[in-house]
């Protein structure tokens, strides 16, 4: 067939040829309709159309799982083919989750909706936590996640599988998320290498909306009550985020970091030094630690 358009668009007229193009086209749309849209033909097919969106309707995804049980998270992401130790390496611990539960429950039991900023979803574990414990204490809570959608920890596309985790633990209505870095462009992966993906290699091959934390605040998105920040691990960019969040933020709201510990010594000494943002800071449990806005920034 190519051979054949290039020998036409050699010894035929222009106009010749683009009739012959738009006949094709037309032909092809009716055979992957399975119809002839003519003004006869429309009738039926929009009926049979209305039926297969009416078929649809009834085949909706119900609440499979539990987003507050972390295993049963996991063997939820597991059963999707992505490797359960990278889960659990690349997730905050289950007992972690837990006592983010107990702060939670105590801040925000009798507050109504709580609105909260997500920043850095990996494949969702802690988004569907956070969103099904918010959900469960108002049905009206709301968690808008960031997270650029790029390689990590040797899953590709990441987003989908949040999207199928979201959805199984009925929390699909109670989140927004926007696939975008939350400040500049950065490396994926923290710059480490994960089943023979190599950062530094794509970075110029991954794409995703830039700067969302600060459009946020342009729209006006303000008065969020709790923000988890478990993206770049880079100290400057975490205080950066930490800057750009403040703002969005209302009195008394909880702003909670991961790897405030050992292993990520840069990010505990951010945690030590929160005062510095306008935080303060409130507890820890060794692994995330929890900080609080007081006042809103004049």
């Amino acid at each position: 067939m190519t051979l054949l358009r290039r020998t036409l668009r050699a010894v035929t007229p222009y106009g010749l040829v683009e009739v012959w193009r738009k006949h094709s086209v037309n032909g092809a749309r009716r055979l992957g309709s399975g119809k002839n849209l003519s003004q006869a033909g429309r009738p039926a097919f929009h009926s049979e159309r209305h039926q297969r969106i009416a078929a649809c309707e009834t085949l909706r995804q119900s609440t499979s799982i539990h987003g507050d049980n972390p295993e049963e998270v996991i063997a939820f992401l597991a059963a999707r083919g992505i490797d359960e130790q990278q889960v659990r390496e690349g997730s905050i611990p289950v007992a972690s989750l837990e006592y983010l539960r107990r702060v939670v429950h105590d801040v925000f039991a009798t507050r109504g909706p709580v609105s909260a900023l997500h920043v850095g979803n990996f494949v969702g574990v802690s988004v569907a936590f956070v969103a099904t414990v918010l959900k469960e204490l108002d049905p009206s809570s709301l968690v808008v996640s960031i997270d650029p959608n790029v390689a990590h920890r040797g899953v590709l596309n990441p987003q989908a599988h949040v999207s199928a985790l979201l959805t199984a633990c009925g929390v699909q209505r109670n989140t927004v998320m926007i696939a975008g870095y939350s400040g500049e462009k950065n490396i994926s992966n923290d710059g480490v290498s994960f089943a023979g993906y190599h950062p530094e290699r794509e970075f110029l091959n991954e794409y995703a909306c830039e700067g969302t934390l600060e459009n946020l605040t342009k729209l006006h998105c303000r008065g969020f009550d709790l923000a988890m920040l478990d993206g770049n691990h880079d100290a400057s960019y975490l205080v950066a985020e930490l800057r750009l969040v403040v703002p969005l933020l209302g009195s008394g709201a909880l702003v909670i970091l991961d790897d405030v510990d050992e292993s990520w010594s840069e990010i505990r000494d951010v945690f030590n030094r929160l005062e510095e943002t306008g935080l303060r800071q409130l507890s820890t449990d060794g692994r995330i630690g929890i900080a609080r806005l007081d006042k809103v920034p004049a």
